[in-house]
């Protein structure tokens, strides 16, 4: 019986964590039963090009070894494919891994989901042909990750720190939604249209977001003040932001996002500069992703 092939693609630069023991560990418990081969991305886009080659060549799994940018690279060029995606999470806010039930803390548990877990199949989303597999949007969050992308210093309580000192300078934005045959103008500290439920480190922005129903989950949060913005972070965590009275939330397979020039946008954390325009869409179960 013709051994599988696993394609390990290793973000240097990515989270908090060391990769050595991850390596280590999953060379231990997957070379007698797979044949393995790990390559180290040198610049943004590499991971993608690796994968590329790896689905081409019909490998059978490749594992993500970074974060949700490394995930999100690695994903885009395997949606299609036969190729399965396998995470190792070592970013900092990891969206998709913890979302799947992927142990974000102990590498065992990451590597054992590899070995003896089941692949399933799960949707993702493009904007203007863009994919992301956690979340996209404008406001905010993508003004942090914009900024966040700079900084030196990583992890999550860096983030905080940052949000923090951002939401005191932030101005929300003026944007026109259309989706279902409506047309709405807004003026939102975020609009989100998420794929799974979180935005990583377990705050909830879509609870009932459901990665398999071909859907969008679009939160939208209207502004507010200081107390808000301390109730709205515990109801992240609580997984209650729906539930909020400044937060806007819908279901929609389709969006279009019209923005002033120069709004911050991004895709899976990724800040990126777009057009006026966003033709936002959920695509159907067109991923393959290890699970445990």
């Amino acid at each position: 019986m013709e051994r599988k092939k696993i394609v390990f693609i290793v973000n240097p630069k990515s989270g908090t964590l060391g990769k050595t023991n991850w390596i280590a560990i999953s060379t231990k418990m997957l070379a007698q039963e797979f044949d393995l081969e790990f390559q180290y991305t040198t610049h943004r886009g590499h991971a993608c090009e690796l994968a590329q080659k790896a689905a081409a060549n019909k490998v059978a799994i490749v594992a993500a070894v970074g974060g949700d940018g490394t995930v999100n690279e690695i994903a885009s060029a395997l949606i299609h494919t036969e190729t399965a995606l396998a995470i190792l999470p070592l970013g900092s806010g990891n969206g998709l891994a913890r979302d799947l039930g992927i142990s974000t803390l102990l590498p065992f548990s990451a590597v054992e989901a590899i070995k003896k877990g089941k692949t399933i199949q799960i949707d993702y989303g493009t904007a203007n042909g863009v994919p992301f597999f956690c979340t996209c949007g404008v406001g905010f969050d993508a003004h942090i990750s914009r900024i966040f992308a700079t900084n030196k210093k990583r992890g999550f309580w860096n983030y905080v720190i940052l949000a923090i000192r951002e939401y005191f300078r932030y101005k929300p934005v003026e944007c026109t939604l259309e989706y279902d045959g409506k047309t709405e103008k807004k003026k939102a500290f975020i609009v989100n249209c998420a794929n799974i439920q979180q935005l990583g480190n377990n705050a909830y922005i879509a609870p009932k977001a459901n990665y398999t129903d071909g859907l969008l989950n679009v939160t939208i949060l209207k502004p507010f003040g200081l107390i808000g913005a301390v109730r709205l972070g515990t109801f992240l965590f609580l997984r209650q932001i729906d539930k909020i009275k400044y937060a806007e939330t819908f279901e929609c397979e389709r969006l279009v996002l019209n923005i002033p020039t120069d709004t911050p946008f991004h895709y899976d954390g990724e800040a990126d500069q777009v057009p006026n325009r966003i033709e936002i869409e959920a695509v159907k179960l067109g991923l393959k992703v290890i699970v445990p």
